[in-house]
């Protein structure tokens, strides 16, 4: 009689922003946040699954309704930086100020105590990792901000790929990226999962000897396909990667749907709970 190997555990992430806010004469452009926002719902509740909602703490004073029907159906309410403002262009100071508004911001979901946090554009690396005090000062039990690799914006390299306990006491949760031979790509985020073939997608999912759970980060923007076009920020105005930011958005609920349906789905929070990673 074979033996049922034991499915991936993906930590299902949903990174709620609005990129319009951090481009000139972006709020010109058409609202369509929360309408992607209801649709990624309707989809998490006909899967059945549960997610953390990483939210910015201006989008929450925008759509406080919004924020209250993601908790009420049972999701996560996590910290993602008032106005998605990247930890090297502040410092300690200013990130405990920006913090607090962010958990003020969020306190409208009437969803309880925010216990965790993931960096602007992953902007926790080696230079910045001072911000692990901050968290810890503000109540904030987990991170998942480093992206284990070299990348074009912000990564850490010699992380390392497991989950772990900062001196601070704040456990940080590594984004998941693709081993050798390809270079350390997230395996399930945002252009990522559009862009990257989805067969290596999922072929790094069902990886035997991976050293965590597969982290995702999914944007509302990712599912658009009838936004207008316009530069999106952080990207120094590279016409290349401006244009991956659309490529493939009708196929990403897809593509999450048959990673939810190979793997066993989890909250940030709940992991970190039954792993007995979190704070006693």
């Amino acid at each position: 009689m074979a033996i049922e190997k034991s499915k991936p555990v993906l930590l299902l992430g949903i990174d709620l922003e609005d990129a319009r806010e951090y481009v000139p004469g972006g709020m010109t452009y058409r609202d369509r946040l929360e309408t992607n926002t209801q649709v990624i719902l309707q989809a998490l509740e006909y899967w059945g699954v549960s997610a953390t909602f990483f939210t910015v703490g201006s989008v929450a004073r925008r759509y406080p309704s919004l924020l209250r029907d993601i908790a009420l159906a049972g999701h996560e309410i996590a910290a993602h930086g008032d106005t998605h403002t990247q930890l090297a262009k502040m410092g300690p100071n200013q990130m405990e100020a920006d913090l607090a508004r962010n958990l003020d911001a969020l306190s409208v979901s009437e969803f309880g105590p925010v216990k965790g946090f993931r960096a602007p554009t992953f902007s926790l690396t080696q230079d910045t990792q001072w911000a692990y005090k901050v968290l810890a000062d503000a109540g904030i039990e987990y991170s998942s901000s480093v992206l284990p690799g070299s990348n074009p914006l912000y990564g850490w390299p010699g992380f390392g790929h497991r989950a772990k306990t900062m001196p601070s006491g704040v456990l940080e949760i590594p984004v998941a990226v693709h081993s050798r031979p390809l270079p350390p790509l997230p395996i399930a985020g945002g252009v990522y999962l559009r862009v990257v073939p989805f067969f290596l997608t999922r072929w790094a999912c069902r990886r035997g000897d991976r050293e965590g759970p597969i982290t995702t980060y999914l944007h509302p923007y990712d599912i658009d396909t009838e936004q207008e076009r316009f530069m999106h920020p952080d990207l120094n105005n590279n016409r290349v990667m401006n244009a991956l930011m659309y490529w493939n958005r009708g196929q990403a609920l897809d593509r999450l749907a048959r990673l939810v349906k190979d793997c066993t789905v989890s909250r940030y929070c709940d992991w970190v709970r039954n792993c007995g990673l979190g704070k006693k």
